[in-house]
């Protein structure tokens, strides 16, 4: 795609920003967090956790695990960023190269230092056993980054591992891969009916895991190396039903509003079935490849629906927290891994595991603060000063 291209203003006049979306983020991004501290405490060895462990697996099979999903807020993540990208080309024209610009630095400053952050605790911290967890955890900060590691998650796109510093960069590798495919998606939803949208990237999706199936088993180096693509052919449908939300607001509104109140009630109970117990039936079912993110898909559309024309929520998401943790929820989902490695290999072995995590977990929102104001903010404020010395139309608020 050349720098010459233009991306068209949608003809329907674009809403321009839904600050209960935002606190949806916010409480997306605590969830992951409550997630990884869950996933610390059931990898623990300490036997004094056991009844902890034993709640946590029960809850795991109620509604409530809506409070703590980790997998299933990230496809809530995709979908709203599906949701910000087509306002962002909606509200005005802009050459490619302006909206790839204003885009990186929205995303990449912030994870840049992350990166950076990540891996010098990894070299400063990691290198040793875990004391008092299991394996997982002992897969990660085991070795000092070496040349070919730090290359790619530097350069992000296409990057095949990027566990072993710091857990939650593989949606970052989506998030930038797919914002860069977006005005292609864009392009789409202005020229073909909702439909033809899904069903080509539903498509897409089935494809995708069809040929990651059949590469893992007889070609395993392949698989690795294709992964990061094949993964963003799959995610590229929840980005799709985010920009058509946005495309079309007012009719999703009308089709909600005009549900009965026992419909929505049904709605709204498949949707938290789906996001509950959609993770187990794919366990149960054997599923391993991604392509049981659709079983999952419908309850993070409805969060997603809930948070955008519901009454009620829309008032209580406009509440002060939720709105903090919207603003401050990229540096949140960043550093919320960092801090839990850096407490568990900086002082493993000399606390008790609980006081290790519970210190962990009220550390993580002053380092995300912190994050924010230091880091993140100024990558928005670059983002915007860019767009607004780059296209004719006056800004009109909608975060990149």
């Amino acid at each position: 795609m050349s720098e010459s291209i233009v991306v068209a203003r949608s003809s329907a006049a674009p809403v321009r920003h839904v600050a209960s979306l935002d606190a949806l983020r916010g409480l997306a991004a605590l969830a992951v967090v409550f997630f990884h501290v869950s996933l610390f405490a059931q990898q623990s060895l300490d036997p004094h956790l056991g009844s902890v462990q034993h709640t946590l697996s029960a809850l795991r099979l109620t509604p409530l695990f809506v409070l703590f999903a980790g997998s299933e807020s990230v496809l809530v993540f995709f979908i709203l960023s599906g949701f910000v990208l087509y306002l962002m080309l909606a509200a005005r024209p802009m050459p490619y190269a302006v909206y790839v610009r204003r885009r990186l630095l929205r995303l990449y400053p912030p994870y840049l230092v992350a990166v950076l952050v990540s891996m010098g605790l990894a070299s400063l911290l990691g290198g040793h056993a875990a004391a008092g967890f299991g394996p997982w955890v002992n897969t990660l900060w085991q070795r000092p980054p070496d040349l070919t590691g730090f290359l790619y998650h530097v350069l992000v796109i296409g990057n095949p591992n990027t566990e072993p510093y710091n857990f939650v960069l593989w949606s970052l590798v989506q998030e930038m891969q797919i914002s860069l495919l977006f005005p292609l998606l864009y392009a789409a939803i202005l020229r073909v009916r909702p439909a033809g949208v899904l069903a080509g990237c539903l498509g897409l999706s089935l494809a995708a895991n069809a040929v990651a199936l059949m590469l893992a088993h007889v070609a395993p180096t392949a698989a690795y190396v294709l992964t990061p693509y094949l993964d963003s052919a799959h995610y590229l449908l929840f980005f799709a039903i985010g920009a058509l939300m946005a495309r079309h607001p007012e009719a999703v509104g009308r089709w909600y509003g005009a549900l009965p109140v026992w419909v929505k009630g049904l709605v709204v109970a498949g949707g938290v079935a789906c996001y509950t117990y959609g993770h187990v039936l794919m366990l149960r079912l054997g599923v391993a490849s991604r392509v049981g993110d659709l079983l999952i898909l419908p309850g993070a559309f409805t969060l997603v629906l809930l948070f955008a024309h519901s009454l009620r929520v829309t008032r209580l998401s406009r509440s002060a927290v939720p709105q903090f943790l919207g603003r401050i929820s990229y540096s949140l989902y960043l550093y919320h891994g960092v801090v839990l490695m850096a407490f568990v290999y900086g002082l493993g072995g000399r606390l008790p595991v609980g006081v290790l995590l519970a210190l962990a977990l009220v550390t993580v929102l002053p380092v995300c603060v912190a994050a924010y104001h230091l880091v993140e903010r100024p990558s928005i404020e670059w983002s915007r000063r860019g767009a607004r010395r780059s296209v004719t139309a006056p800004p009109d608020g909608v975060q990149g």
